[in-house]
């Protein structure tokens, strides 16, 4: 109420002018102008009663439950490892360096891990055409900046390796 009190006072002075002023300059309207002087005091106060209404109910707090769901949509973050090795397969597609370091030994590992399972080993029979990409002692690229794997046959390489295991 404290907010809208200068607010009020204003506004009944500004009317009490402008009533007085016209019932003054035209005594034929005097009648009108109190009707309407009474209308705009009493909607001053029906105004005035309405934000100490509003003043006087206590804020709404959050439930638990609203500020547990707020809280639960935060954790959409991705998983880092995902993100790695996201980050791997761009810059093995990239460089030839980035595929030698980074890419090709996790593909050795889930190679070998597939073919352990069916009681194999890596070689250049249960690998075919992948051999000379996974084999482990490949030498290092003699450019570093080349191209590395096509995206196409990477995809051919995974889905190979996801056929190993059965």
């Amino acid at each position: 109420m404290r907010r809208h009190l200068l607010d009020l006072i204003v506004l009944f002075v500004l009317a009490s002018l402008i009533c007085g002023y016209v019932s003054l300059a035209q005594p034929g309207l005097r009648n009108v102008t109190l009707h309407v002087y009474v209308f705009l005091v009493g909607g001053l106060l029906m105004l005035g009663l309405v934000a100490a209404a509003g003043d006087s109910v206590p804020r709404r707090r959050r439930s638990e439950l609203e500020r547990a769901l707020s809280e639960s949509g935060h954790h959409d973050r991705r998983i880092p490892e995902v993100e790695r090795v996201e980050r791997e397969v761009t810059l093995a597609t990239a460089s030839a360096y980035d595929l030698h370091y980074r890419l090709l030994p996790h593909l050795r590992e889930i190679a070998q891990c597939r073919l352990e399972r069916s009681g194999r080993t890596p070689c250049a029979e249960t690998l075919g055409r992948w051999w000379e990409l996974l084999r482990p002692d490949r030498p290092e690229p003699e450019d570093r900046f080349a191209p590395g794997i096509k995206q196409a046959e990477l995809r051919a390489l995974v889905n190979d390796l996801e056929k190993m295991g059965r």
